[in-house]
């Protein structure tokens, strides 16, 4: 697949001719999302494959860097005209975002508006979700367009079992605090990283049902990128799975 870059002279004629429709027939005539869940949960997944439908546009992570702004003022910058064909904008937001400061008030802007959606994304496996972000944070790669085949031993990792066990408890609590419970009163969905990666197309069609927007194929250039088994990338696995088998984890291991 030929890769466009976004500095290339085609993506600036393309942004500058979005710019000129936008000033002169753009509106605010559209809904917003949000997607809520944590790291590697698939959530970049489920933006890129929403992305690729021509009624929604998502950013990424919009809050999770202020750079000394508010979240009013980002709020403020990324709701502003729109395409007028567009149905949806909207962002992800991890349950820590933003990390850079202590203005939360983007968690209020969407508790106070019960017309945005809201789409909260976990995965079951608890344990893949640390090892993932323990090996993103080792190699630095956070996303893949490239299938991965063999073992990649330069991804093993030694896992901390008591950091393990906290992690796993801690993101337990969270993503109860950060679902239903929180947004009681919002069109809300949930899905997992289970479901999305098994059938991608019949997970998009509940999502765009969801969204009320039509039905189509949606893409993504996004491949899975530790398909490996668990005793492959954790260099102490027996003794992770020893540990965790004496908690309310254990299934996680069997």
């Amino acid at each position: 697949m030929k890769v466009i870059h976004n500095n290339s002279p085609y993506m600036k004629v393309k942004r500058f001719i979005k710019a000129v429709v936008i000033k002169f027939t753009g509106n605010f005539n559209y809904e917003k999302v949000v997607i809520l869940g944590k790291q590697r949960t698939g959530s970049s997944l489920l933006v890129t494959l929403l992305r690729s439908h021509p009624h929604l546009e998502l950013k990424g992570e919009a809050f999770r860097l202020l750079y000394g702004n508010s979240c009013r003022s980002v709020w403020n910058e990324n709701f502003g005209k729109k395409l007028p064909w567009l149905k949806y904008m909207g962002f992800k937001l991890f349950y820590n975002h933003p990390d850079d400061s202590e203005d939360r008030e983007v968690w209020d802007f969407i508790k106070n508006d019960t017309t945005i959606r809201i789409i909260h994304i976990k995965r079951k496996d608890l344990l893949r979700t640390y090892v993932s972000k323990l090996i993103a944070e080792k190699t630095g790669a956070w996303r893949s367009s490239q299938e991965k085949k063999g073992v990649d031993f330069k991804k093993q990792v030694e896992i901390d079992i008591e950091d393990c066990i906290d992690n796993l408890r801690n993101s337990v609590q969270v993503e109860t605090e950060f679902g239903i419970a929180m947004f009681p009163n919002h069109p809300y969905l949930e899905l997992t990283y289970e479901e999305l990666t098994t059938d991608i197309q019949g997970t998009m069609s509940k999502v765009l049902e969801f969204l009320e927007v039509k039905k189509i194929k949606v893409n993504s250039p996004l491949k899975r990128q530790n398909p490996e088994g668990l005793n492959e990338l954790v260099s102490n696995y027996d003794d992770l799975a020893e540990a965790l088998r004496k908690t309310e984890f254990g299934y996680l291991v069997d």
